[in-house]
């Protein structure tokens, strides 16, 4: 039977559009509450999240003292797949939340690449923000506590981290936090200092006032508090007067890093480690020489 140009293009349409619906198609995995969505490339992931979801969303919220309170979507995007219309997250992101919703969304393609050494660290911290989302007043949490809350529940932290908090002090005094309180700065590497920043004070907080500094700011929330006062109530003193005092502990611990790891520093160790060695074999010739003489040798 021959076909007409045209005819043969519409079937070619149509048979393309269906294999491309398929390969589109999204599975959908039940792991109550957590209910996961992905594409065929990405079923090793959903399979781990799967087994190992639950018990991380389990710690968070023991953490936190906060329950999700709903079903919580997950989706993966397909490697390539963009993040979606009018999703508006920052090209770096590895995952993120979609506004005013409990969908979690992890980019398929970069979801073993840093910050997040491994998939399950990487849905703790997005999980972490929609429960962060659930808490009363949660409209007054500043950006910087959203952020280092997730970092310290994605239990990540990595020596590239201080390097870059430490090359932000060497350079000058890290930044306000009252800078980080509505978004953080767009550029990559500017967001990394504010990552690193963020999740240290935090981090600093755990350590000055005992485990669970930063539930005891969540339940003051909870009981109505605006965060400002929820953090003067949990903490003792106000948020300027203990960002002083982490600001002067933060310049004197991390300023030496960055001088320690330079070129400089590190062709000054290579030659040291040179002369040394040197030292040591001129040392056991002039043993050599001593034993031949003692034994008449020479």
């Amino acid at each position: 039977m021959k076909l007409s140009l045209r005819t043969a293009v519409a079937i070619l349409m149509l048979l393309g559009g269906g294999i491309l619906a398929r390969a589109e198609e999204w599975q959908v995995l039940e792991r109550p509450p957590i209910r996961i969505h992905y594409q065929q490339g990405n079923g090793s992931e959903a399979q781990l999240l799967a087994g190992e979801a639950g018990g991380v969303l389990q710690a968070v919220e023991r953490d936190l003292g906060l329950e999700v309170g709903g079903p919580l979507e997950v989706r993966i995007l397909p490697a390539g797949g963009g993040d979606g219309p009018g999703d508006g997250a920052p090209h770096w992101a590895v995952g993120y939340v979609r506004s005013g919703s409990r969908e979690v969304v992890l980019r398929g393609s970069w979801i073993r690449t840093y910050p997040f050494g491994d998939l399950l660290s990487l849905f703790a911290h997005e999980t972490t923000h929609v429960l962060l989302d659930t808490v009363p007043q949660e409209g007054t949490i500043p950006r910087w506590f959203h952020e280092g809350v997730a970092v310290m529940e994605s239990r990540h932290w990595s020596f590239r981290d201080a390097f870059t908090l430490g090359t932000t002090v060497l350079v000058g005094r890290p930044t306000p936090l009252s800078r980080l309180t509505r978004s953080f700065p767009s550029d990559d590497s500017a967001a990394r200092a504010a990552y690193a920043e963020s999740f240290h004070f935090v981090s600093y907080l755990e350590r000055e006032h005992g485990p669970g500094a930063v539930r005891r700011i969540l339940e003051k929330m909870q009981q109505g508090a605006e965060f400002p006062e929820a953090f003067r109530l949990a903490m003792g003193r106000d948020l300027a007067s203990e960002e002083a005092a982490w600001r002067d502990r933060v310049n004197f611990a991390y300023r030496w890093i960055p001088a320690l790891t330079s070129t400089g520093v590190l062709w000054m160790g290579i030659t040291l480690l040179v002369l040394l060695g040197r030292i040591a074999r001129l040392r056991r010739d002039r043993a050599l020489l001593d034993s031949w003489k003692q034994q008449g040798l020479d």
